[in-house]
């Protein structure tokens, strides 16, 4: 857990600068939307896969529909966890080198950083669009729905995690936050 995470969880949320609230106040809503779209998600492939499995035990039958809602969902799923990952600085990194430098060093390095994140992420929300207009004509089999609906999630995904690089850039270059975040000991 990162020490951005852990001032959320402030005790006095007055000795918390206005700036840092607000960028985890952000933080928090992407966590929270993250959160929503795995639960739900999570929540419909495991019915739509029990449902499948009690019509098959029961019935001897199958339900036609049952494989293509749990491979357009779980992209989604996917997704969420990605920007539940990143709300919270919970996904993997590297900070040997920024551990290595000054504190200024650490910083400048920090926010080279989560430019190129906000940019790579913008390409990809940029490619992901040109990728759905390929697959706009594909349909699914049984639902007739567009292949899309499952690619869709890739452009929104990818714009959570560049917004929350834009909220942890604010964050680096206002000095609101740590360049290095320390782990807390278990």
């Amino acid at each position: 857990m990162s020490q951005g995470h852990d001032a959320m969880k402030a005790d006095n949320p007055i000795s918390t600068p206005p700036l840092l609230r607000w960028l985890n106040r952000g933080r928090e809503l992407f966590y929270v939307i993250g959160s929503a779209v795995v639960v739900v998600t999570t929540a419909v492939i495991g019915i739509t896969l029990m449902s499948g499995v009690i019509v098959r035990y029961f019935l001897a039958g199958s339900l036609a529909w049952g494989n293509e809602l749990p491979v357009i969902l779980f992209p989604w799923l996917i997704m969420g966890g990605v920007v539940m990952a990143a709300a919270r600085h919970q996904h993997l990194g590297v900070d040997f080198f920024a551990r290595k430098l000054s504190p200024k060093g650490a910083r400048a390095l920090m926010v080279v950083v989560q430019l190129m994140v906000a940019a790579l992420m913008a390409m990809l929300v940029q490619q992901s669009f040109v990728l759905m207009q390929f697959m706009q004509y594909q349909t699914t089999p049984v639902l007739g729905w567009s292949a899309t609906w499952a690619f869709y999630s890739l452009p929104l995904g990818a714009a959570g995690v560049m917004l929350l690089a834009v909220i942890d850039l604010i964050g680096l270059a206002s000095g609101a936050e740590p360049a290095i975040q320390e782990e807390p000991l278990p």
